[in-house]
């Protein structure tokens, strides 16, 4: 059985290298039960499927680098709102561990999830921490969940300053979903579930975390601020999430995504889902401005 596995998986990833729109058929059906629409979708996951089939990678690439975009978001005048950023590393044996500081954050540039947090230099486990790391420099993203974008990224190391938030704050990860340039939703990461709302700070009854959240969440006092920021951010792109950190009355930035939870978004109940998706009009061309090229 585990050889058939194996077998499986070779010729899964050898289908996600050939055709990401078949492998993107079968994840999809795998995780959904239903086949995925490329002719007519009208769902939020279907809709962000069709853009990561049809649109120019080169362009999500450089906005989807950890390391690239930064320089994207200095070009649009935000570099204000850049992490310091430590240190830039091309292979994990060239990382010095003793020229960093007490606190920190190692991120791969060329995935999602490779982050390692380190709030005390003096406990971390080096040996495993370069293990990990080497086991995600070698992994190619693009394979795991049929994301083609990620494959035109240059697997990077780098090492950002460890934001350390107030005792009074309990989030400060704000996911901003803008559609043809303007902020629409804002989802608010908590410890165990993210939260919709509009810009008018109303929950929306999109996923089941809303439907059941029924205590007061603050809004941060810079919220225009960060709308502004993720609509002058979002121009280009008929969608793009904007990921931006709200900690002691500082804003910063996080990261584009433009394929969030890989298209396979399962926390939508069925109406947040379509919902979500009427904000998508895949007809409406864009002017993109970010096409500058990967290096």
């Amino acid at each position: 059985m585990l050889l058939i596995d194996r077998i499986l998986g070779k010729i899964f990833s050898l289908i996600k290298k050939i055709s990401p729109v078949i492998a993107s058929k079968i994840i999809y059906y795998k995780t959904f039960r239903k086949k995925l629409d490329l002719k007519n979708p009208t769902t939020f996951n279907e809709k962000l499927m069709w853009l990561k089939l049809n649109e120019d990678d080169l362009v999500k690439a450089r906005c989807t680098d950890k390391y690239l975009v930064r320089d994207y978001i200095k070009e649009l005048g935000y570099s204000n709102i850049l992490i310091e950023l430590y240190m830039v590393f091309d292979s994990v044996k060239d990382m010095n561990f003793n020229a960093l500081p007490n606190s920190f954050v190692i991120k791969c540039t060329h995935g999602s999830g490779f982050n390692i947090i380190c709030p005390d230099k003096s406990k971390l486990d080096k040996k495993q921490v370069k293990s990990q790391l080497n086991k995600w420099m070698r992994t190619n993203y693009s394979l795991v969940n049929g994301e083609p974008h990620y494959s035109k990224i240059k697997p990077r190391i780098i090492v950002e300053r460890l934001l350390e938030r107030s005792r009074e704050q309990t989030h400060i990860d704000y996911k901003i979903h803008c559609f043809h340039g303007e902020p629409q939703i804002i989802e608010v990461a908590l410890p165990y579930s993210d939260i919709l709302l509009n810009c008018n700070w109303e929950v929306l009854p999109f996923n089941k975390a809303s439907v059941n959240f029924k205590k007061k969440l603050d809004k941060p006092k810079r919220l225009d601020e960060m709308l502004e920021i993720a609509r002058n951010l979002s121009n280009a792109f008929k969608y793009v999430r904007v990921d931006l950190y709200y900690c002691n009355d500082e804003i910063f930035f996080g990261e584009l995504t433009f394929t969030p939870a890989a298209c396979l978004d399962v926390d939508f109940i069925d109406d947040g889902d379509y919902e979500m998706g009427k904000l998508l009009d895949l007809n409406i061309s864009t002017k993109n401005t970010a096409n500058v090229g990967i290096t």
